[in-house]
């Protein structure tokens, strides 16, 4: 068990994942001269925008092969059926995590879904390809139930691990949605399986797959088939206990709607049919804060606000009469 990672943000030169320093040669005239090294055949440049990156390269080129975007992360929402609060707290930590000086964006991915679930594996997929073709060296998947604290993103991207999750329990009951059951506050554990409302993956970990295949869809292939994936392809899933991340909704189980009967499954779907109609609720938890506009929360648009975010809008295409019948 480990209890508390080294911040990505956090490193100096100093620090015990910084380069050890070179010595310096004095020349005659008093001046210092860094020597070069005899094996020193092959050198590097790398440029950062944020001492956050330069760090980050830094404690990368010790410990492995270093990023050109150090800690850079995508954080996918699936779908844009934000729980009341949810998207504010999930803004709040992306810019958060990018005033830290580590690169981080967000995407709502489209509900690709023409019945329940039918098509989560396609929308993780997706999602996947955006922040691999955008160049992210992280890809964070979230639920639009979840509502992390600004720093949580921070504290997951410390550990020294390829896949990580926050500590989840099922709302009202307290259930813990993981396995073998962990205590919180017990630091880095591993676990066999974890619910996929908050997950952070190293995106080099899904290169072992063609790009699109990883995610299949849960009507057959549930949380438990793909982690048996990831640990036939020798990767291990590790669980922050200190970090605990509340969520609205209980988790759905994909399989367990074939249990119902045809009447039921209709009904279950007409129930999540009426949600995926309604216009995203990306409304900030107060009212009156001054930084939402036409019913969005967006911090950084405020006025004097610099420098300001690119936000971009993808259409969906609306639902048609004859699928809201189905």
């Amino acid at each position: 068990m480990v209890n508390d990672p080294p911040s990505p943000n956090e490193l100096t030169a100093t620090s015990p994942h910084a380069p050890n320093p070179q010595p310096s040669i004095i020349s005659p005239d008093g001046s210092k001269q860094q020597p070069i090294l005899a094996d020193a055949s092959l050198l590097s440049i790398r440029i950062f925008t944020t001492d956050a990156e330069r760090d980050g390269m830094a404690r990368q080129s010790e410990l492995g092969w270093p990023h050109s975007y150090p800690n850079s992360v995508l954080v996918t929402a699936i779908g844009s059926h934000w729980a009341p609060g949810c998207w504010q707290r999930v803004v709040d930590m992306v810019m958060h995590t990018n005033h830290k000086g580590i690169h981080c964006g967000l995407q709502e991915m489209q509900d690709r879904c023409y019945r329940p679930y039918d098509a989560l594996g396609t929308m993780r997929n997706e999602a996947l390809m955006v922040a691999q073709h955008e160049g992210y060296e992280w890809i964070c998947y979230l639920d639009n139930d979840v509502q992390p604290d600004k720093g949580d993103l921070l504290k997951l991207l410390g550990w020294p691990v390829s896949i990580v999750a926050p500590y989840i329990v099922e709302p009202g009951t307290g259930t813990k949605l993981h396995s073998p059951h962990r205590e919180p506050n017990t630091g880095l554990q591993p676990v066999k399986w974890t619910v996929l409302s908050m997950l952070l993956f190293r995106v080099a970990v899904f290169n072992s797959w063609p790009a699109g295949t990883f995610w299949s869809e849960p009507m057959g292939a549930d949380e438990g088939f793909h982690y048996q994936k990831l640990w036939h392809y020798g990767h291990r899933v590790f669980m922050d206990t200190n970090v605990q991340v509340p969520v609205t909704g209980r988790p759905h189980y994909p399989l367990s709607f074939l249990q119902k009967t045809p009447a039921e499954q209709e009904e279950h779907w007409q129930e999540i049919n009426r949600t995926r109609r309604q216009r995203p609720d990306r409304r900030p938890i107060d009212s009156n804060d001054p930084a939402a506009k036409d019913g969005v929360y967006m911090p950084d648009l405020a006025p004097g606000v610099s420098p300001q975010p690119v936000i971009s809008s993808t259409l969906a295409e609306p639902i048609s009469q004859e699928a809201q019948n189905v």
